[in-house]
């Protein structure tokens, strides 16, 4: 079988136009934790690094895979690729992109230190890569790899110049800050601003503006201030509560766009012990966040209708499984439980803690949308329904380490799905954690199942669209139904607010880029 994309004569056509010669200044909520954009496939870094680097593939507003610095794409066989680079494509530096720079980005990405968020497991799959000829790509997988283009097409591709050593540090200065993309580097205040220039011999459509400013303004109050006062003309995670405000004090165009962001919670199911859970009356006592019956109690105990209303205002659509309705891997069979006490509490004493246990939730309180509130409602749900509960929420630079550490015992966080399907999400997120295999990066809690990561896996190694659905289907209803692996809560809806003379092209992949913001017709 063959897969191929071809770049269409169109698209080349609509390079290299002219720039406006316009400034730009957004106010986003997020800070990208480094300007490597190996260092962290987290949304904040991987919004920061889109604007000036590059990857092979590309992810359209339908979340299809369309062509970026790879034009065509071929599977010769099961495990072998060829893949063709775009001609006459420079990096910032003016060097030439060819088959040796995407070589050493492959090889350096599982060497990038201190990486919270790795995209190792992007490239985990490839047992060799050679160059053809300048633009030309062969690749052999370690076993059949139907989705290589979506993984190793979202890593950003460096000038082979920076070697496979070069420190995330030297991104941080701008001195290896060197891509392809749109705009590049100009300096970078941390806890303040980026600022980017438009790249002139970009090879792809001209950005609309020539110079823009990205400000960080974590605090909801201030970056909506900061858009009433003319400050910033977009700002990012517009709190649905403050709408009326804005758009009765300025003139204001309103984005919103559902995204495949799950907000989830984490449990150790692993530890025979675990750190922030102990018995009624504070002793010792084996976790039970190991049973499959408790986790299901905890979600049970969740109302995730009232926190989509109440606390998020309306902007969450609650859900019980990884992906929206239209992604690849969704399946009807699993729905978004109901809030159910007494059920909670009967899974609790038929599991042996009829008495309840003392837990302790963490997660960020400056990540994702109304994160610190999700938190309280969540322990206070909890305690209503029997357990002794409690919150410590914590800055994300803070949260983020300790959660990768597996300090905690439940945590809430969050996977963004920026493929179309869920297989990513189902492999490091839920797959069990296997360093050599390069699944369950994101599985802080160590969940465990043969039959789930069977599944899985053939679904990767299957060509089939059709025989693919069925096996994600039946992997997800074991992870959610049966095992409870994690406690979905509700997918983030994004709103952006902006200057009534702005237009911006949102898409599920939740990112602002400059690139999609433009003057309104």
């Amino acid at each position: 079988m063959t897969r191929k994309l071809l770049l269409s004569t169109a698209l080349i056509a609509a390079g290299a136009a002219t720039a406006h010669a316009d400034s730009l200044t957004m106010g986003l909520k997020a800070e990208h934790p480094s300007m490597d954009p190996h260092f962290s496939r987290t949304s904040p870094g991987q919004n920061t690094a889109a604007h000036i680097f590059e990857g092979l593939t590309a992810i359209d507003e339908n979340m299809q895979l369309t062509p970026a610095l790879a034009t065509e794409w071929t599977n010769i066989d099961p495990t072998t690729w060829e893949i063709k680079l775009r001609d006459g494509v420079t990096f910032h530096d003016g060097s030439t992109l060819d088959a040796q720079d995407v070589i050493t980005t492959v090889a350096r990405v599982p060497k990038v230190e201190n990486s919270a968020a790795s995209f190792e497991s992007n490239v985990a799959m490839i047992d060799s890569i050679e160059a053809v000829d300048p633009l030309t790509l062969r690749i052999t997988t370690k076993s059949p790899s139907p989705d290589l283009m979506q993984q190793l097409g979202s890593v950003y591709i460096l000038p082979s110049e920076l070697g496979e050593q070069i420190a995330s540090k030297t991104f941080d200065s701008g001195e290896a800050a060197i891509g392809t993309g749109p705009y590049t580097y100009g300096d970078w205040t941390p806890n303040e601003k980026l600022t980017l220039s438009a790249y002139q011999d970009y090879w792809g459509d001209a950005p609309a503006f020539d110079d823009v400013t990205i400000r960080y303004i974590p605090n909801d109050a201030s970056r909506v201030s900061a858009l009433i006062a003319g400050d910033v003309d977009l700002i990012d995670a517009m709190p649905a509560g403050d709408l009326e405000a804005v758009e009765s004090r300025m003139d204001a165009n309103i984005v919103r766009k559902t995204s495949g962001r799950m907000i989830y919670l984490g449990l150790d199911s692993d530890r025979a012990q675990s750190p922030f859970v102990k018995g009624p009356d504070g002793g010792e006592i084996e976790n039970p966040l190991r049973d499959p019956r408790v986790r299901r109690a905890l979600s049970l105990m969740i109302d995730r209708g009232q926190i989509s209303e109440r606390i998020m205002d309306g902007t969450a659509t609650p859900t019980g499984q990884m992906v929206p309705e239209g992604f690849t891997g969704y399946t009807s069979a699993v729905e978004a439980p109901e809030a159910d006490i007494e059920r909670a509490q009967a899974l609790l004493e038929e599991a042996g803690y009829g008495d309840g246990f003392t837990i302790t939730l963490h997660g960020p309180n400056n990540r994702y949308q109304n994160d610190a509130k999700i938190l309280q409602a969540v322990s206070q749900l909890w305690a209503r329904a029997g357990l002794n509960a409690s919150v410590e929420a914590m800055p994300k630079n803070i949260y983020f380490k300790r959660a990768t550490a597996r300090d905690f015992s439940a945590f809430l966080v969050g996977f963004g799905t920026t493929t179309g399907d869920s297989i990513r999400g189902l492999q490091q997120v839920i797959g069990t954690y296997d360093e050599e295999a390069g699944t369950g990066r994101f599985n802080r809690g160590r969940f465990s199942n043969e039959e789930f990561d069977t599944l899985v896996k053939q679904a990767a190694e299957t060509f089939d669209d059709e025989e693919r659905q069925r096996l994600l289907e039946e992997a997800t209803a074991i992870a959610f139904n049966e095992e409870q692996a994690i406690i979905p809560i509700h997918l983030e809806q994004q709103i952006w607010a902006m200057k009534d003379e702005l237009a911006f092209d949102a898409r599920p992949i939740e990112r602002t880029l400059t690139q999609d913001v433009r003057p309104s017709e």
